[in-house]
């Protein structure tokens, strides 16, 4: 009987050993799986979101502003030219020109000057290269006897696009004298013809007149009768003096009354 129990023993020992052999194996892996899993079965890593790259915005194609180009027509009695320059030589009184193009810096502010804008003027451009052209003995003697204030700005314009002019130092002169004659008038020391009130359109003092022809003057008092008059068929001067007490002065036929200063 004891051999029988022993024999059991035995056979459950050795079984034991065998579910041991087996499962110990087992359990070393499930262990081993556990505390480093291997790279396939490791959790997918969270995914990053990426912001999408940005193209730069490229700058429009700048617009080309055209390139300042003028040309210039001029006519002086006939003759043709493209340089205000070439004219000089035939000393002409009065020109012509047409201007075509896109102005630059300089003939724009030539243009503002004579006429005050700042457009591209090829009309004024043309006129004011005409006034470079000429040159001639009597070209610029309206600023003498007019030389009103516009036209005192177009000469100034225009000496801007030709400062070399030959004639410009007599010029500048007579642009001085007319500014003068311009402010005189203003302030009613220059007058011409017809019946001005004395104080308020004319100022008291001496005047002359030149070169005149019929000449007739008369200062008159406030009922309009004469104080003074004179008559002259013609002479190099007369000569004037209207009093502070004087109501008005008349004249015909004398011309421009002019200060003595």
């Amino acid at each position: 009987m004891a051999n029988v129990d022993q024999r059991a023993d035995a056979r459950s020992g050795g079984t034991m050993k065998r579910v041991l052999a087996v499962l110990l194996p087992a359990l070393v892996l499930t262990g081993c799986s556990s505390a480093d899993p291997s790279p396939d079965s490791a959790a997918p890593a969270a995914s990053v979101a990426t912001e999408p790259s940005e193209t730069p915005n490229e700058d429009p194609t700048p617009t080309e502003e055209p390139t300042p180009d003028v040309t210039v027509d001029i006519t002086c009695d006939g003759e043709s030219f493209t340089d205000y320059q070439d004219a000089w030589a035939g000393r002409y009184d009065l020109c012509d020109a047409e201007a075509d193009g896109t102005m630059d810096d300089t003939q724009v502010k030539a243009v503002k000057v004579a006429y005050g804008t700042d457009e591209n003027d090829l009309d004024g451009l043309g006129t004011l290269y005409s006034i470079c052209a000429q040159s001639g003995s009597e070209g610029f003697n309206y600023l003498d006897t007019a030389g009103s204030e516009e036209q005192i700005k177009e000469v100034t314009g225009a000496f801007i696009l030709c400062p070399d002019h030959p004639d410009k130092r007599r010029v500048t002169k007579q642009l001085a004298t007319a500014k003068k004659r311009n402010k005189l008038e203003a302030d009613g020391r220059i007058f011409g013809d017809g019946v001005f009130r004395v104080g308020s359109e004319i100022k008291p003092g001496t005047y002359y007149a030149e070169d005149v022809q019929g000449c007739y003057w008369e200062r008159t008092d406030r009922n309009g009768a004469p104080i003074d008059n004179y008559f002259s068929n013609g002479a190099k001067r007369v000569q004037v003096t209207i009093r502070t007490t004087d109501y008005s002065f008349n004249s015909e036929g004398c011309g421009q009354w002019k200060p003595v200063s």
